[in-house]
C-alpha cells in the first residue's frame, strides 16, 4: 500500500475507536453511514429486527440520537456497488 493509503486506514481506525467512545454504533445502509446512540432501547429493537432496520427506522423517524454521512463509495457491503 502507498503511504496515503496507510495514512487513510490509521485515520479511519482513530474515527471508529472515536465513535465507540462517544458510546455510538454505525450501520452502512445504500449511500450512507448511519450513527446512532448505543442505548438499552436500541438494542431491544435490533433483537426484533436487525441493526440496519433498527438504525434506519430511527433515522426515518426524526430519531435525535441518529445521524448519517455519505462514504462516497469507499464503504461496501455484500450487497454494496
Amino acid at each position: 500500500m502507498k503511504k496515503n493509503q496507510l495514512e487513510a486506514i490509521k485515520k479511519l481506525e482513530a474515527a471508529l475507536l472515536s465513535v465507540k467512545r462517544a458510546g455510538l454504533v454505525l450501520v452502512g445502509i445504500d449511500d450512507n453511514l448511519f450513527a446512532s446512540v448505543a442505548d438499552e432501547e436500541l438494542q431491544t429493537e435490533i433483537v426484533a429486527c436487525s441493526s440496519c432496520e433498527a438504525i434506519l427506522a430511527r433515522s426515518n423517524k426524526g430519531h435525535e440520537g441518529t445521524a448519517s454521512v455519505r462514504h462516497y463509495g469507499a464503504y461496501r457491503d455484500s450487497g454494496g456497488e
